[in-house]
């Protein structure tokens, strides 16, 4: 593969050379956005983040050699399949407290539609576990298969967000696949796009593009401290992982 230099190099002389002449190719019609040298038409226009920002992740991801060991695709999926257990364990002991509350006679009205609406959802998610068990028995191997290329994912995730967080520091959110540089993100993308590796030729993309990166009314930050600590040690590596 070729360096992330040489590439980014390429672009720049790219954009060199259209400079002060008419962008006649880029007013092609129904062309939004290039990533890399490639076009992005309207019909995209609602994956432009995703177009963009996954290529330049994968990019940097091979670039900086990212990809998880056999060792931490263990962990992950030893810790997912331990928590899950424990939440069946938990879901089963809240529902048999809720169904003895609800025998008792002194309940307001109030209090006894919450704990009948609360044993509702408790009851549908472990019908929900219940069904998937019998739906995956006799998998096997495709099961295993399957929680390993899950496991490939969120680990690989965390492994270029961690990359990332210290490249460029920042301010960390909470989201619920995972905590998320947010910061880095935005200012990883910026460096790129000063390098030529992505433009938005349509303006009117421009704003909802950076949105997501820009509009800290749109996250939850965590305090630097906790930030720091959950972007380098996520939660399946911890002895006590947070609760959701």
């Amino acid at each position: 593969m070729k360096s992330i230099a040489i590439l980014l190099g390429v672009s720049l002389i790219a954009g060199n050379a259209s400079a002060g002449t008419p962008h006649t190719k880029d007013n092609e019609k129904g062309v939004i956005a290039e990533i890399l040298g490639k076009k992005i038409t309207i019909e995209k226009k609602d994956k432009l983040n995703g177009l963009i920002f996954g290529v330049l992740l994968d990019r940097f991801a091979k670039a900086n050699k990212i990809e998880p060991t056999e060792q931490e695709l263990d962990d992950f999926v030893l810790k997912t399949e331990e928590r899950e257990k424990q939440q069946r364990i938990k879901f089963a002991e809240d529902r048999k407290k809720l169904v003895a509350a609800l025998e008792a006679d002194n309940l307001t009205d109030r209090e006894r539609k919450d704990k009948e609406s609360r044993l509702q959802t408790i009851e549908s998610i472990l019908k929900s576990i219940r069904e998937m068990k019998e739906q995956t028995e006799g998998m096997g191997d495709r099961l295993r298969t399957m929680k390993r290329r899950n496991a490939r994912q969120f680990v690989k995730s965390w492994k270029i967000n961690k990359a990332l967080y210290a490249k460029y520091g920042g301010r960390v959110i909470f989201q619920q696949a995972g905590v998320e540089p947010l910061d880095a993100y935005r200012d990883f993308l910026r460096e790129q796009e000063k390098n030529g590796a992505f433009r938005i030729l349509d303006k009117k993309y421009e704003a909802p593009f950076w949105r997501y990166f820009t509009n800290d009314a749109m996250h939850t930050f965590y305090p630097e401290n906790e930030g720091a600590k959950f972007i380098n040690t996520p939660w399946w590596m911890m002895e006590q992982p947070p609760e959701n």
